[in-house]
């Protein structure tokens, strides 16, 4: 299990206030389609935006520049971890936000096995107006966990207008773009998850997956109901371009089963990946 560092840290800027158990900093503004960058040990980070578009919506992201050596959470880390928080019920004319992941790596280190990226990371965030067309202040709590040796809960608030009438510059246009592209593609085309089930003991999912190249059985990640954790993926066989996986679940009751359950797999294989939801039999 990460052991989290509960040290005071000094304040490196006029944005930095001392806390213990974290890094807790005061909101950064302005008024461009960019915050500011706020810096804590291992990185720094920060929220882009592009003009809203006629139906309401928003794509932004949240830059998380780590530092060689340092890394963060994917969506569901595993083993250990929190995944990144991202919450705008503060926020003036935002109704709702979703934060999408890129492929993850799957991290060993000296505690425990993790899902999560070793290396800077630009999240995706899809935004929508309670009124398309007007301003909005986008008013976002942000909590993370960025780790070396230990891992540092780290949390900040920003405050960015986003104005249909400010257009982006091409810096932003290009890192959001980016970010969007860097997320798994649909199934199909030989790459997709060709047969699932649920073993007689409830807690086991079988996945058979069709990947690109027959000599790349690829590497998966699932995501389950609030409260479910899966292990690692074992890998039980292979024929032709199809890999068959089994994947078990731990943290439930001995009643409890993953038939009737949706779960998330995201697969990655032969220099691309690919993301799915299935609802379990």
């Amino acid at each position: 299990m990460i052991k989290y560092c509960f040290t005071t840290y000094y304040a490196r800027s006029a944005t930095f206030a001392l806390v213990v158990a974290g890094i807790f900093l005061t909101p950064a503004g302005t008024e461009a389609a960019s915050s500011d960058w706020v810096e804590t040990d291992g990185g720094r980070i920060r929220i882009s935006a592009l003009p809203p578009s006629e139906d309401g919506s928003i794509q932004a992201v949240l830059d998380v520049e780590l530092l060689p050596g340092w890394k963060t959470y994917w969506r569901d880390p595993g083993e250990a971890g929190v995944p990144p928080s991202f919450r705008v019920e503060r926020s003036d004319n935002i109704a709702s936000a979703e934060i999408h992941f890129p492929p993850p790596e799957r991290i060993r280190d000296d505690y425990s096995v993790w899902a999560g990226y070793n290396y800077p990371v630009v999240f995706p965030i899809t935004l929508q107006q309670a009124t398309p067309g007007k301003s909005s202040v986008l008013e976002a709590d942000v909590f993370l966990g960025i780790c070396k040796s230990i891992c540092i809960p780290f949390q900040t608030s920003f405050s960015l207008e986003i104005d249909p009438d400010k257009p982006a510059n091409s810096f932003e246009k290009r890192l959001v773009k980016k970010a969007y592209r860097s997320l798994p593609e649909e199934p199909g085309n030989g790459f997709e998850i060709v047969e699932s089930r649920v073993n007689d003991d409830g807690g086991t999912l079988v996945l058979s997956v069709a990947t690109p190249q027959e000599n790349d059985v690829g590497e998966l990640f699932v995501t389950g109901p609030q409260g479910w954790r899966f292990d690692t993926p074992k890998l039980a066989g292979r024929k032709n371009n199809v890999a068959t996986y089994h994947v078990s679940a731990s943290g439930i009751s001995e009643t409890d089963t993953l038939s009737g359950k949706t779960v998330r797999i995201v697969v990655k294989a032969a220099g691309r990946s690919m993301e799915t939801e299935l609802d379990l039999p």
